[in-house]
Formats: structure tokens, C-alpha cells, sequence
């Protein structure tokens, strides 16, 4: 077999393959950029480079990564055969490729672990999105060797994914079985494990066979022994993994991990195998009248209950005979939202509630790069003390979840897809997407307001406030009472209203200055009107490094460490000039004329130029709009994007006119202004003006 031989092999079996820099390490490149070094002949190989495997759903390709010396035994009594294996030359048959024919996009990557002293990583799947060196050299210079290179074996996923499932097992069982005494002692509480988690039967004999087979133990023998234990219910006699585990000397954590491969054999992750865990997984729920289950966290009633269950309990009890026995059975009042407490279970005022809060699972990391982090902030947000303000804003739910921020952000642009969306999405990664929502102004004024539980932060999205005056400042008023109260009435779906607390913060993005009526005087929103044009490279980099995953715990790290002592989230939101300009612009009827007669392409919006000379007398005469000062209307141009062109000679108009540029600005607003008055043409002038 030449050297390229598999290579080949792979090519021809439509595989991706792609090279990278001699000397296996991570290679932090992006999708794209990977897929960009795809080699689709043999020739495209260079001298000292690696070649890599991708794997998903563009080939159907599988890896499956034996990690640990235990697995690479056994593997042969679990995994199908495949003329696809590779490896170090240490551990040459550590790789098997497979073609897993219902691959989705949901299958990425599995991961068997059992956290010990020795190895943690027993065995990995590697599906969508990742890819395994096939070809080349390793840092320690051990080279890649095929065992061989025909065609992948095809697969389903789930029968693979049981398939590495028994082999996970049956590694950790073979770790101890190989290297201890009193065999005999052990496989009875194996087996007894086993039979307790509801592993089929033959699963059960695989697993004994192929560990007794390579510990040279009686096969026989042992095979017996799981028959004699399946064919009799024995749960009152049979001892299984708390004894399993005392034998083994397992941690806490091992036990936690070994449950987890069981699990993974039968389909089920967090269904308890004792009826003592029975008891810390249900609750009764006072309100609602139900039973609620803090895994699955679904409602039940009291036969529903049973009917789950039951298989669980062996005809003496009932579940909920047995539940209302229990010593430590909960009854609780209601359900709450507490992200300063991670105890599932918290009294408020003197009542025993559960709190659905659950904190985000991502650690900081003070090594990650996040220079595009700071990078988009200051782009967007180039006044310092603005940034600094919104900073502290941002970081403080990070340092103090559950302490509600009783003022607002807003933030508005005129370019689309600017950024400001982006950073509350990093805000979510950091949070949790259970933790924060993203809503439509809509939804923000319904009268249920179920949005306002169990979220650190909402973010109201392109806010704008469109109809009467009236219905803008009801609007303004429903929103400033939800962000300075702790608790306020909500009507969840089928229930009564009732009064909740809440400690959510609030962040309302806007495309339009105009959006809010704000009262001269409103100090419960930090205004701000970015001056930023849309950085197309900044925010594909950013977004790049978010999807990676390694924004979010370097941004995290940055913003644990940032000193909040003088923020504090009581205080009235500082002023900034752009509340005031707000406050200026929202209540005006002509801003919502304009906007509409323009968005409507109606006369004389359906041109390209106006002036503001014609305009205020169009307005006032034939629109009958109140309207005193030709500056209203220049402020509403500018909200839909006019540019201006001052002192333009316009001799049907006068010897100066203002120009307001309201569509192909790039056509007009560099031309010279002789020609751009040529290029005018007037719509209406009053008389008083000298117009016709």
C-alpha cells in the first residue's frame, strides 16, 4: 500500500478532506476557511502538511475516537467492523470511520467520560462540524498509520451511538475487573447494576462476555450468573451500584459519570433508578394543584404520576403512596425566579417555593482573546463616557444576578445591523439563553406580561412606537412602571392575575430616534444614538468567535474583573444630550406623516430631493398639518434618512434654498452645487414666496 493509499480510498468514497500546517494542534481557522484548503486529487497534496477528515453531514463521514486504553481492547466486541482505521503508531486502530446513513444536523459530537485518576475521555463521536488529522505527522513526530483503508461501514446513528454506549461500560467495568480480586464478588453487584438501570438482558451478557473473555475469567460461568439474575425480580435482595461502587472505591463524581454511560445504553438520562431519588425529583405544588417534576420540569396529576413511576417501585408502594410517606417529601407554595440563590428549593417570606433559576454553565476564561469584543463596543459606542456607562450596565447582572437595574438602555442607530444586537446576543451566551429573552414591542405591551418572569434581561427589538400621541405616551408609561418596579401583576395563560416579583432589566434597540414620546424630565433610560456605520468584517469576525464558543467565557472573564463600585443600579439613568433629542422628537404627529407618506412612496416623497421651503408650505396648506417652524420638518427629513445640501441656488425658488437629499444619496450629495440647482425640480411654493 503506498503512503496516499487510503487517501485515495477516502476521495473516492466522496470524503472532505482538507490539509493543515505539519504537526498535529488545534486548528482555530473558521469552517469556511478550512473547507477553502480541500484537496480533491491526490496531486493537491503538498510536502509537510497534515491532512484531515471532515466529518458530518456533507459526507456522511463518522469518526469514532477510542481515547482510552480499555476501549481500544474491547472495541472489537461493540463496534461494527469497518475497513476505515487509523491512528498513531502507538495506537493504530484508535480511529474508525463509519457512514452514518440519517446523519442530521443535530448530531455533532458524543462524548463517553468517566473522570477518575486515569483517563477521562473514554470514547468520542465526531459528527457535524469536526474533523480528525488522517494523514500526516504528530507533535511527538509519531506519524499517522492506516490498519486499514477500504470502505466505511454505513450506520445509523443510534445504533452506533449504543454501539460506543456498551463500549464506554464495558471500559470502565474492565479498568477494575482486569486489575482486581474477587472477581466473583464484583460481577454480582456488575450485574446487579445492570439489571437495576433496565439494561437488556443481552446488552448485560455483551458486556460480561467481552470483559471476562479479555481478563481470561470463566465466560461461562459469568454469562450464567446475569441469566440467573434476569429471569427472577430480585429488587429486594440485589445490591447494585451504591455497593458496586463502595467495592470500586468510587468518588461521588465517578458514580455521577457512570450513571451517565448507563443512561446513554438505554435511552434514558435523568429517570431515577431508586425510589429515593423519586422523592427529590417531585414536588407538590400548592398553586397549581399538581406534582411538578424538577427534571423533566413538567406538571402532573396524581395518576399521571403513578402511571409514570410505577415500574420504579415493586407493587408495595405506589408512587405517591410512598411520596406522601416519605419524610422528605416537598410541598411547595408556588414557583420563583432567584438568580442571587442556586438552591432549587428557597423560602420566600416564610414560604417554601422552587426557584426555576439555573445558572449558566460557562466558566470565564482571563486567557481568551476578545479584542473584537472591545473592538465592536467602541464602534459602536465611540463616546467614552457612554461606553462606560453601558459597560457597567451590561457587566452588572455577571456580578450581581438577581439585583434588578432600575433604569433602561436604549439604544438607537440609523444603519441596520449595526452591532447592537449582536452585543445582546454575546450578553446571552454569557447569561444563558434561558436566562434573557428577545421580544417584539408588541408582545412587550401585552397585558399578561409573562415576559417579565424568569429572565436576568428582555431586550425589546426595533422598538417603535407608531399611532397618536396618546397611545405613544401610554406606551412609554406601561414600560417605565415594568423597569423600576420589583414586582408587578402578570396573568400567566389560564390563570388569575396575581402579583410576581421580578427583577429583570430591560434593553430596547431602535432603528428610529423618534420612537419613545420621553418626558422632558425621564431619568429611567439611558439614551443613546450611535453615529457607527454597519463594519461588515467586524462583524463577521465577531460573530465568527461567538459561534466558536470562545468569545463569551474571555468577554465573561474581562467583565468579572471590572470594578462596578460606583455604579449603582438604583440611580436615575445619567443624561445624555440624545434623551433630550428624544424628547424632542417623539411627540411631533408630522414625524409619523412624513415617515409614512415616505416608507408609501406619496407625492412629493416619491422624488428625490425636497426642499424645506416647499415642504412647510405643502404641509400647512394642503396637508392642513400644524406645523410653525421650518426646523420641525427638517428634524422629520432627518429621521427618514434626508441628507442636506445648504445654500443651493434655486432661482424658482429663491436665490438659496435648503436641499434635503431623500433617496440615491450617492448620486447627489458630492455634485457641485450649480449643477445640483439645475438638477431640482420644484413640486409647490406659496405664493407669498413668490412661487406660482
Amino acid at each position: 500500500m503506498s503512503d496516499l493509499e487510503p487517501i485515495s480510498a477516502l476521495l473516492k468514497a466522496d470524503a472532505i478532506v482538507f490539509w493543515s500546517d505539519y504537526g498535529k494542534k488545534a486548528i482555530e481557522e473558521s469552517w469556511a476557511v478550512r473547507l477553502n484548503k480541500q484537496i480533491k486529487q491526490l496531486d493537491q497534496v503538498k510536502d509537510y502538511t497534515n491532512l484531515n477528515i471532515a466529518t458530518g453531514r456533507e459526507s456522511l463521514f463518522v469518526d469514532i475516537d477510542l481515547d482510552c486504553p480499555e476501549a481500544n481492547i474491547l472495541c472489537d466486541y461493540f463496534l461494527p467492523k469497518t475497513d476505515c482505521e487509523f491512528g498513531r503508531e502507538s495506537t493504530p486502530r484508535a480511529h474508525r470511520l463509519y457512514k452514518v446513513i440519517d446523519l442530521t444536523k443535530k448530531h455533532t459530537r458524543s462524548y463517553f467520560s468517566f473522570a477518575d485518576k486515569q483517563k477521562s475521555m473514554l470514547v468520542e463521536i465526531r459528527a457535524n462540524k469536526h474533523y480528525t488529522m488522517c494523514w500526516g505527522q504528530y507533535d511527538n513526530q509519531e506519524k499517522v498509520v492506516w490498519a486499514k483503508s477500504g470502505i466505511p461501514t454505513e450506520i445509523s446513528w443510534e445504533a452506533l451511538h449504543k454501539a460506543c454506549s456498551l463500549l464506554s461500560v464495558a471500559s470502565v467495568i474492565y479498568r477494575k475487573y482486569a486489575k482486581e480480586g474477587l472477581r466473583n464478588e464484583y460481577i454480582r453487584k456488575i450485574v446487579a447494576t445492570l439489571w437495576h438501570h433496565k439494561i437488556e438482558q443481552s446488552d448485560c451478557e455483551r458486556i460480561i462476555e467481552a470483559v471476562t473473555t479479555i481478563a481470561n475469567d470463566d465466560v461461562k460461568e459469568r454469562i450464567a450468573r446475569v441469566a440467573d439474575v434476569y429471569k427472577r425480580d430480585r429488587s429486594d435482595q440485589l445490591q447494585g451500584l451504591p455497593k458496586l461502587a463502595e467495592e470500586f472505591n468510587w468518588t461521588e463524581d465517578e458514580v455521577k459519570d457512570f450513571k451517565k454511560l448507563l443512561y446513554k445504553i438505554t435511552g434514558r438520562h435523568l429517570l431515577p433508578e431508586y425510589t429515593n431519588t423519586f422523592i427529590d425529583r417531585i414536588a407538590y405544588m400548592m398553586k397549581q394543584k399538581k406534582y411538578y417534576d424538577l427534571e423533566d420540569k413538567e406538571m402532573y396529576d396524581a395518576e399521571a404520576i403513578d402511571v409514570k413511576y410505577s415500574k420504579y417501585f415493586d407493587g408495595k408502594y405506589t408512587p405517591l403512596k410512598y411520596w406522601k410517606q416519605h419524610k422528605d417529601s416537598k410541598v411547595c407554595v408556588d414557583f420563583t425566579y432567584k438568580p442571587n440563590d442556586e438552591n432549587r428549593f428557597v423560602y420566600v417570606n416564610k414560604k417554601l417555593m422552587i426557584n426555576v433559576y439555573e445558572k449558566n454553565d460557562i466558566q470565564p476564561d482571563p486567557k481568551a482573546d476578545t479584542d473584537i469584543f472591545w473592538a465592536l463596543l467602541k464602534h459602536v459606542i465611540p463616546h467614552d463616557d457612554c461606553r462606560e456607562h453601558f459597560l457597567n450596565w451590561y457587566a452588572y447582572p455577571m456580578q450581581n444576578p438577581g439585583i434588578k437595574i432600575r433604569s433602561a438602555i436604549i439604544m438607537q442607530s440609523d444603519e441596520f445591523q449595526l452591532g447592537k444586537g449582536s452585543l445582546f446576543d454575546l450578553h446571552r451566551d454569557i447569561l444563558g439563553h434561558h436566562n434573557t429573552r428577545k421580544i417584539e414591542l408588541a408582545e412587550a405591551l401585552d397585558k399578561g406580561k409573562n415576559y417579565l418572569l424568569n429572565y436576568q434581561t428582555v431586550l425589546i427589538d426595533e422598538a417603535k412606537s407608531s399611532g397618536s400621541w396618546s397611545e405613544k405616551a401610554q406606551l412609554i408609561n406601561t414600560l417605565k412602571t415594568i423597569i423600576t418596579e420589583g414586582s408587578i401583576g402578570v396573568r400567566q395563560l389560564y390563570k388569575e392575575y396575581s402579583e410576581q416579583d421580578t427583577n429583570t432589566n430591560y434593553w430596547i434597540n431602535t432603528n428610529y430616534k423618534d420612537a419613545f414620546p420621553l418626558p422632558k424630565n425621564e431619568v429611567r433610560y439611558f439614551v443613546y444614538f450611535s453615529p457607527a456605520k454597519r463594519n461588515e468584517k467586524m462583524l463577521d469576525e465577531f460573530h465568527l468567535q461567538r459561534l466558536n464558543g470562545t468569545l463569551a467565557p474571555g468577554v465573561l472573564a474581562d467583565l468579572l474583573d471590572r470594578d462596578l463600585s460606583k455604579f449603582n443600579p438604583l440611580a436615575p439613568a445619567p443624561w445624555t444630550q440624545f434623551r433630550d433629542q428624544m424628547s424632542g422628537m417623539a411627540d411631533r404627529p408630522l414625524n409619523d406623516f412624513i415617515r409614512e407618506q415616505f416608507e408609501q412612496s406619496a407625492h412629493p416623497f416619491d422624488r428625490d430631493m425636497v426642499t424645506t421651503i416647499e415642504l412647510f408650505d405643502y404641509l400647512k396648506q394642503e396637508k392642513r398639518l400644524k406645523v410653525t417652524r421650518e426646523r420641525e420638518v427638517a428634524n422629520a427629513l432627518e429621521l427618514i434618512g434626508g441628507k442636506v445640501r445648504k445654500q443651493i441656488p434655486i432661482t424658482q425658488i429663491a436665490d438659496r434654498a435648503t436641499i434635503w437629499i431623500i433617496r440615491n444619496h450617492d448620486e447627489y450629495l458630492n455634485m457641485p452645487s450649480a449643477d445640483l440647482g439645475k438638477k431640482y425640480v420644484p413640486f409647490y411654493t406659496d405664493k407669498k414666496k413668490g412661487g406660482k
